[in-house]
């Protein structure tokens, strides 16, 4: 996976910026039941960046209105299949 996004891309301050490797869905291997905990800017990151590289996203620009999005959009926690369903609707462009 190529790196489009990541965390210096972040807009947003107040980023924990802890890893905790059974949290990580980079080590998991299952970033898609795993919850996206929008307040750790590793897993933001990730997450962007799967997605970007998924639609074939190359602007950090459009990167940095999917964060937007995950971070103003209220709602209870969600899987990253479920924030990637709900981003597939456009809501957020």
């Amino acid at each position: 996976m190529a790196t489009v996004f990541d965390r210096g891309d972040l807009l947003y301050g107040g980023y924990k910026h802890t890893a905790h490797p059974d949290d990580d869905p980079r080590l998991t291997g299952r970033p898609d039941s795993t919850m996206l905990n929008r307040n750790e800017s590793y897993e933001m990151a990730y997450f962007i960046n799967r997605y970007m590289n998924q639609k074939g996203y190359l602007q950090i620009s459009t990167g940095q209105k999917i964060e937007r999005y995950l971070k103003e959009y209220g709602g209870s926690s969600r899987s990253h299949a479920e924030w990637r369903r709900i981003l597939d609707n456009g809501a957020w462009a």
